[in-house]
């Protein structure tokens, strides 16, 4: 918890029950974040670090297989369940992880450059920044890593923000570059889609852009589109009709990457600051979600990316139906039910965030002692063929 309220009058101080931080993610939820300090600093590695609900305790999620990486989010694979995905521009792969950072495999490979990634209508869109065969088409793949056709017919060179409005159109920002060694310059834009993926219009031109990333539409009021504009350090906002109505927010440095709250609060990456900032629905900011002491802590030096875990997911991933199947429910000794349970069925223990405690192995007695573990909450999992089912324990020793 970072802030506790306190209310003063006149000499007399009432203390009120705490209130939580407005910089607080659900209960459950917490933040995956990339830092690409391999850029500037060879002798570090890309890596994905992991940090809880209130943007504190970052630790290593993963430094496997990545290589700049761009975006990350969670997808339900078939026959897999829930696994972590990210794009990582210079190999062209999009690379997976289980819900504790091991590396498990390759989504999708030989892309031009993956950049961001946004899971519509169960399908996987990717952005590509550089594809020296083929037109920077906005991909499209099943969730199970199988290619589908590609979504739009005209490539968006350094494409590298996504969104939709609520008309179904699709909108993508080409961060740009000048020209050089005889290759021609890239404006800086954003681009409107119809529904079909037909290129509509250049929405935003370069004369109000100097670096656009991350784009998104405010679905909680106005309807208007957001800018984060990397190379100008700023957050801007265009109307329904791609004209400038102001730059809200000021002051960053090297900004890229956002994430949303329900509430309508969001997160935006402050680039080589290592900070992440969180701002209400109308650009006012709150406070730093990640500030310097947590940063420097994890050894977070520069962030381009990250994500919000849903709350569910502190559950074990592959559960799909709650089930009585051991008892008692409290205590520190365990029956499985026969009639539900077989001992060759794969058991496991997870503690409150989801994280995997231990196989269980069970003899005829289809008893269970847990051992080394502190009083609380776990979670029992038994998953074998079709059937998968959970339930949660009070450990008490």
């Amino acid at each position: 918890m970072k802030k506790t309220t306190f209310n003063s009058l006149l000499g007399i101080v009432f203390i009120l029950l705490p209130i939580f931080s407005l910089a607080q993610l659900p209960e459950g939820s917490y933040l995956l974040v990339s830092d690409i300090t391999a850029n500037v600093t060879p002798s570090s590695d890309y890596k994905i670090l992991k940090f809880d609900n209130n943007g504190e305790n970052g630790e290593l999620f993963t430094n496997v297989e990545l290589s700049w990486p761009q975006d990350i989010l969670i997808a339900n694979i078939p026959n897999e369940g829930h696994r972590v995905l990210v794009s990582n521009l210079f190999s062209g792969k999009i690379t997976k992880y289980d819900l504790d950072g091991n590396y498990v495999g390759d989504f999708a490979t030989g892309i031009g450059g993956p950049t961001r990634m946004h899971i519509r209508n169960n399908e996987l869109y990717v952005l590509q920044w550089f594809n020296q065969f083929t037109p920077e088409f906005v991909l499209r793949y099943s969730l199970d890593g199988t290619p589908l056709s590609n979504f739009t017919s005209t490539g968006t060179p350094l494409s590298i923000g996504i969104d939709w409005d609520a008309a179904d159109n699709m909108y993508l920002s080409s961060y740009g570059r000048p020209s050089f060694n005889g290759n021609p310059a890239i404006p800086p834009q954003v681009h409107k889609f119809n529904s079909l993926g037909e290129f509509e219009s250049v929405f935003i031109s370069e004369s109000d852009l100097v670096g656009p990333t991350n784009i998104w539409f405010d679905k909680l009021g106005s309807g208007d589109l957001w800018v984060i504009d990397y190379n100008n350090n700023s957050v801007k906002r265009f109307d329904s009709e791609g004209n400038l109505i102001g730059t809200i927010i000021t002051g960053l440095s090297t900004p890229e990457g956002v994430a949303f709250l329900e509430n309508g609060n969001f997160l935006i990456g402050n680039g080589t600051t290592g900070l992440i900032k969180m701002y209400d629905n109308n650009g006012t900011f709150i406070e730093d979600f990640i500030d310097a002491q947590a940063s420097l802590a994890a050894n977070l030096i520069n962030t381009n990316a990250f994500y919000i875990t849903p709350a569910t997911l502190s559950l074990p991933e592959l559960v799909k139906k709650k089930m009585s199947f051991l008892f008692p429910t409290i205590g520190n000794k365990f029956t499985f039910d026969a009639n539900i349970v077989n001992a060759n069925d794969n058991i496991i223990f997870n503690d409150l965030s989801g994280r995997q405690l231990e196989n269980i192995e069970l003899d005829n007695s289809m008893e269970w002692i847990p051992s080394n573990y502190d009083d609380g909450i776990y979670f029992i999992s038994v998953i074998s063929g079709e059937k998968k089912i959970i339930q949660k324990i009070i450990l008490k020793n």
